[in-house]
């Protein structure tokens, strides 16, 4: 079967399409296979990109546009990232306490490249490369915003702070993956009967069950609960039951969401990601995103807690204009 399989690849560009997405992959690559027989996704892998999830008007629904078209309508990266920090770390004020200046910023220097060309969304499918939000989920999604998962006040305790100061859950997309300003790597372990994939950021990690089912679990887990299985050269991955403090972050609208992801090795260091994100309730049809991923460096311990101050500041600030206001009484 094999033999068979390399000798199609050999005579043929073959074009998959992938629940909306669609993979092209180079004439005479042959996927390799693990020890045990499976596609081999393993690394470390890197998914930086200018690209953002939903695509601009500027581009006037192009999908896809050469580098003339991309260097006329993108910032350049320096001017991107002195723009992130003339409103952030540099931003002028007596309210301004700091924060990441430009050496921390890596969000990349291009538009993701697929085929040759750059795209103008990760989102491909609906074609417009926009969020098919119904009425009932754009009005889910803003109030999404200004709800507290945990239903305490917003300093009360740490308990009332983001998931992501707490350095519980990254804050940046990790389900799906999506490019953020810095951090983004992503590392793939495979065995025979189980896959992890860990995010750099806030090093979180989820475990892959392959050829299993959902499980009927008394709780959530921190980014769902995944299984997954092997289709052709990709490695498919099925994630439900959404934690409910998740919910409203992470383009996660719902517990009810179900995301599919696919890993599909398409060079030796070169990975083509997709997903594709369902939910009845909030989106008129199933929508999915791709982009590339690249051989990345090697993974480092993300240090959260042990450098962060603001969280005990942030709340010792909250103590103390509420003796002010005490005392004022």
């Amino acid at each position: 079967m094999r033999r068979v399989l390399a000798m199609y690849r050999q005579v043929v560009v073959a074009l998959f399409v992938l629940g909306g997405s669609q993979v092209l992959l180079a004439q005479d690559y042959s996927s390799p296979l693990t020890e045990f027989g499976v596609p081999d996704v393993q690394g470390v892998w890197n998914f930086k990109t200018r690209t953002s999830l939903e695509r601009s008007d500027v581009y006037d629904g192009a999908l896809e546009i050469d580098e003339a078209t991309m260097l006329e309508n993108m910032l350049s990266t320096p001017d991107y990232v002195a723009a992130l920090e003339a409103n952030g770390a540099e931003a002028p004020g007596p309210q301004n306490v700091g924060g990441y200046n430009g050496w921390w910023i890596t969000p990349g220097d291009a538009l993701a490249s697929m085929n040759g060309m750059f795209r103008t969304s990760l989102i491909v499918d609906p074609l417009n490369g926009k969020i098919p939000w119904t009425e009932a989920g754009s009005a889910v999604r803003r109030a999404q915003r200004f709800q507290n998962p945990m239903g305490v006040a917003d300093s009360d305790g740490p308990e009332g702070r983001t998931l992501a100061e707490r350095c519980l859950v990254s804050f940046s997309s990790t389900a799906p993956f999506m490019s953020s300003l810095y951090n983004n790597h992503m590392q793939i372990v495979q065995s025979p009967t189980h896959v992890m994939l860990l995010a750099e950021m806030v090093h979180n990690a989820r475990v892959v069950r392959i050829n299993q089912e959902f499980r009927d679990l008394p709780y959530e887990q921190w980014l769902g609960d995944s299984i997954g299985y092997y289709e052709g050269d990709a490695l498919v991955v099925e994630t439900r039951n959404f934690h409910p403090w998740q919910v409203g972050k992470e383009r996660l609208t719902s517990t009810n969401m179900k995301l599919t992801e696919r890993f599909t090795r398409v060079a030796d260091d070169k990975l083509h990601y997709s997903f594709t994100i369902e939910d009845a309730e909030l989106y008129t049809q199933p929508w999915t995103g791709e982009m590339p991923m690249y051989t990345g460096e090697n993974l480092y311990e993300y240090a959260c807690h042990e450098g962060n101050y603001a969280m005990p500041a942030i709340l010792a600030g909250s103590r103390r204009q509420e003796a002010d206001a005490r005392a004022a009484q």
